[in-house]
């Protein structure tokens, strides 16, 4: 196997694992696989400076299959991203109705909330 084989299957490897790990929301096993995967992608860097592009089928493959494998990771990743930017945007229009004293309803008959006076006065509305 030649240097660039080995490059490009050492950072496709790294590309599934965090591809995995993104799925299970494993966060400090996400931080980990950064530095792996920069670490393999010096390593492709190097052997394509030392070696120049792609000489035979073999080297196509290997770095076909590392694309690939990029590309689930985009998704993968962005697909995380997106799910985590809506929890937090449903935390915080959470945390603001929560604060919200036009929540409390009218001073007569029944309050659609109970008075949080103490939760409006010590939460931080840009939570």
């Amino acid at each position: 196997m030649s240097p660039l084989q080995q490059a490009a299957a050492r950072l496709q490897r790294a590309l599934q694992q965090e591809a995995a790990a993104a799925r299970q929301v494993a966060l400090p096993e996400l931080h980990r696989l950064i530095e792996e995967k920069r670490q393999a992608l010096a390593a492709l860097t190097l052997a394509l400076d030392r070696d120049g592009p792609p000489r035979d089928a073999a080297e196509r493959a290997a770095l076909r299959a590392m694309m690939r494998a990029a590309e689930e990771n985009a998704m993968v990743l962005g697909a995380v991203a997106g799910a985590l930017e809506g929890m937090r945007e449903r935390l915080r229009r959470d945390l603001q109705e929560a604060a919200d004293p036009g929540l409390y309803g009218p001073a007569e008959g029944p309050r659609r909330r109970p008075l949080r006076h103490t939760l409006a006065a010590s939460l931080d509305r840009t939570a």
